[in-house]
């Protein structure tokens, strides 16, 4: 099967990538080895996160994901749950809260920037269920959520609507250049070739990469996440600082924060998550009468320097990669650069902070061409 892109993994980025390209005419293929959404985006709080992204170019890429977010949902045919109503990130401590002062400070120095501090009191008057250790907090307006699995559904209900193919439990044996300008893809369901080929795929973007002979410093990092019963509206916004607290609209509450390099380890901390719960009832103490039902860990696709890895390979023409967290967040900003990078050569936002390049330019001779090969 032939077309213009193959856009390989079908989560919020891959997705978001292939409908955007999909939108603008281009023909298009979304491939997953499972289904979309699968993956990360399946395993997720979903926050919608700018305002603890550092450094600079990091917080640019995710606000402007943000900015975006309205737009693209409305051109999207499923409520996907979409609220941009902020977040409170606050501080149990006072040296805590001197440090916020002074990392609010420096966010401050990127245009476009915004968050407010707030004192203990202030923060209990927009959110009463606050404990009183709550000295104090930071509300940042660009934050947001989404219902992760309903937007990579909407988004892959677009492709298809736009003339593109989306092909689950369809796995990436194998890519090579095939002539001039030509991918090869070879897949558990037939040989697909393309111009362009884009790399979404999130913690496998490694051994994708390496399949053309290119090294892609992606590795999981495992997140832990508390589920409780139904309750009614109990907090207004998400709540960030020593955890993440989201109520979501059937009144679950996702509680949790941990980042662990321990590879695909699919066993779960009990320590971790009962410090998880205690932590979460320090800041709403009403939680002590609210049943856990569940839990569940995700692996974020993690580079050295937490940085996306977006854009080309120069080594390899037409070869894109957009993989890295938080992919929720800056989504449907990848989409519409890769799609200007495709369709213009020229990306509306500078892709150079977040190239591959930063970490390395080697290939292996494995399939790679060199820029003058095409």
């Amino acid at each position: 099967m032939n077309f213009d892109v193959v856009v390989i993994g079908a989560g919020a980025v891959g997705s978001s990538v292939a409908f955007q390209m999909a939108e603008v005419g281009l023909k298009v293929g979304l491939v997953d080895r499972h289904f979309p959404g699968a993956g990360t985006s399946r395993t997720t709080k979903a926050g919608i996160g700018v305002y603890s992204k550092k450094p600079r170019a990091n917080l640019e890429m995710n606000m402007k994901g943000a900015e975006l977010y309205p737009g693209l949902v409305a051109r999207l045919d499923l409520d996907v749950e979409l609220r941009m109503d902020g977040v409170l990130n606050v501080v149990l401590s006072q040296g805590a809260l001197e440090k916020m002062r002074a990392f609010v400070a420096k966010q401050h120095e990127t245009p476009g920037y915004k968050a407010y501090l707030l004192t203990g009191d202030e923060a209990r008057e927009m959110e009463p269920a606050l404990s009183r250790e709550v000295m104090g907090a930071a509300l940042c307006p660009l934050d947001g959520s989404v219902n992760s699995l309903l937007y990579v559904e909407a988004l892959a209900r677009g492709v298809i609507r736009h003339g593109g193919r989306v092909m689950a439990w369809t796995e990436v044996l194998g890519i090579k250049p095939k002539g001039e300008r030509v991918w090869s893809v070879s897949t558990s369901n037939g040989e697909l070739e393309a111009a362009w080929v884009v790399n979404c795929a999130g913690v496998d973007a490694r051994r994708i990469g390496r399949m053309i002979g290119i090294e892609i410093p992606i590795d999981p990092n495992r997140g832990h996440v508390l589920v409780t019963e139904a309750i009614p509206p109990l907090i207004k916004r998400r709540i960030s600082g020593p955890t993440l607290i989201r109520q979501t609209v059937h009144g679950n509450m996702l509680l949790g924060q941990s980042e662990e390099m321990v590879g695909f380890n699919l066993h779960m901390s009990l320590p971790l998550l009962a410090a998880q719960a205690v932590v979460s009832r320090r800041i709403l103490p009403s939680l002590e009468r609210v049943k856990v039902i569940r839990s569940f860990i995700g692996f974020r696709p993690w580079p050295p320097d937490g940085m996306p890895i977006m854009g080309e390979v120069p080594e390899a023409p037409g070869f894109l990669v957009a993989v890295g967290h938080s992919g929720i967040t800056w989504s449907p900003a990848v989409g519409k650069l890769l799609t200007e990078l495709v369709t213009t050569g020229k990306p509306s936002m500078p892709l150079e902070p977040y190239s591959l390049t930063r970490f390395h330019r080697q290939t292996d001779g494995r399939g790679a061409r060199s820029p003058q090969s095409s």
